[in-house]
């Protein structure tokens, strides 16, 4: 070692180039390999532009640091393990659907029964349709007069001879504590008031809500 430079050399000089060295070191790479830029040694930052395509994995990502607010979630596909991501209960959607029973036909927002059933008095008529499909079911109604009339303009749906009970009842006039029914008895709409009786018997269709 030349006896200039050895006068030189403190201890304090030594630690102090050792020092500066080690602070440079980590920069000087990064600005060698182009994956820092000179700005970002002077602000502390690191951009898009800064980072090599294709070199950041998930490794070098914090786990839970990414949220919804920096994830375009329609270009994420559905979870692997969500196998009922499309039902409910195990169900599929297509059986959660709402239909007709296939015995009735749509009529507005409800179901009518294709064909008329036979003649009874309006309170067992009311009875049958309720126990169509109990327990299984809430059961079915008779139709209101609108409903009777809407299905009636199928050109499936004929009205039965004699004409067809509604749900529709008022008071008897000629039998105290009993009641009426108003019935539709012609093809065009004509109705009649027939007595809830044995002799006011006529035919009936049940209605029921569309189910799954």
């Amino acid at each position: 070692m030349p006896q200039w430079l050895h006068d030189r050399l403190t201890f304090s000089n030594v630690v102090s180039v050792i020092a500066l060295f080690v602070a440079l070191g980590g920069t000087s790479y990064g600005l060698a390999t182009g994956w820092i830029g000179s700005s970002d040694v002077r602000d502390n930052s690191l951009r898009s532009r800064d980072i090599r395509n294709r070199t950041i994995n998930h490794r070098d990502v914090k786990p839970n640091t990414l949220g919804g607010s920096v994830i375009k979630e329609s270009t994420l596909a559905k979870v692997p393990r969500a196998r009922n991501a499309d039902r409910l209960g195990g169900v599929s959607a297509d059986r959660l659907r709402v239909r007709c029973p296939s015995d009735t036909v749509p009529v507005s927002d409800v179901c009518i029964e294709r064909a008329p059933r036979a003649a009874l008095p309006y309170g067992s008529a009311a009875g049958v349709c309720k126990g169509v499909d109990t327990p299984r079911t809430p059961g079915r109604r008779l139709p209101t007069h609108s409903e009777l009339m809407t299905a009636l303009g199928d050109p499936g749906i004929a009205l039965a001879q004699g004409g067809e009970l509604t749900a529709e009842v008022y008071p008897s006039t000629s039998s105290p504590g009993q009641v009426d029914v108003l019935a539709i008895v012609t093809p065009a709409g004509g109705v009649a008031v027939t007595p809830d009786t044995f002799a006011g018997r006529k035919s009936f269709r049940c209605v029921t809500d569309p189910l799954n």
